[in-house]
């Protein structure tokens, strides 16, 4: 597959996942986090959402936390590799490629972000950074766990991070072996808050 070709593929893909990282991982308990979810459900507080259940998994170690199951995506809250941290994951249908469906992923996981650090059951105890965030594509036919796709997917994400941030990234790693879905470090060398990036993204939007 040509550098061309993985591009396609890879940009088209349903399955965008973005994460951002909590402040304070040891403030985290994942069992407060249900309740929390269901209500979030029971209110539509989700936008352009159509969420259906929450899945506890808190004693699975490093594993995939609680999550919140919507039609056409999933919002982890999870433990991978260590690192606690709120996930969106997009799923079935694209919602936008390239650049615009990077986008999209970000403002969503953006608004859900939003949502928790304002949570009046927790406190102001979830605070998130934004100076390291995983990009992902979980979709290993067009989407190979390889420098190939990393140079392909390369320019949209570097636009989107650059409209989000104001500025270009500080760097972009491959963080994912061969075997494992594809994801991308990226270290941004600023940490503006997530109502800041929220009103960037508006800003760029209108």
């Amino acid at each position: 597959m040509t550098p061309v070709e993985s591009k396609v593929d890879a940009l088209s893909s349903p399955e965008f996942n973005v994460k951002l990282f909590v402040e304070n991982p040891a403030g985290v308990d994942l069992e407060e986090l249900i309740p929390v979810f269901h209500r979030w459900i029971r209110e539509e507080l989700l936008e352009d959402e159509l969420p259906i259940d929450v899945a506890g998994y808190a004693r699975v170690p490093k594993g995939p936390g609680v999550v919140i199951v919507c039609d056409h995506a999933h919002y982890y809250f999870d433990e991978r590799a260590g690192r606690p941290g709120l996930r969106y994951r997009g799923r079935r249908v694209a919602r936008g490629e390239g650049e615009e469906g990077i986008t999209r992923a970000f403002r969503s996981l953006l608004r859900a972000a939003a949502l928790l650090e304002k949570e009046p059951a927790l406190g102001g105890r979830y605070r998130f950074r934004t100076d390291q965030v995983e990009f992902g594509i979980n979709d290993r036919l067009r989407a190979p766990s390889d420098a190939q796709t990393l140079a392909a997917v390369r320019p949209a994400l570097e636009s989107a991070v650059k409209a989000l941030y104001g500025k270009p990234a500080k760097s972009m790693a491959l963080a994912s072996g061969p075997r494992e879905p594809f994801m991308v470090s990226i270290e941004t060398g600023t940490s503006p808050s997530v109502e800041a990036l929220l009103g960037q993204l508006a800003a760029v939007a209108g």
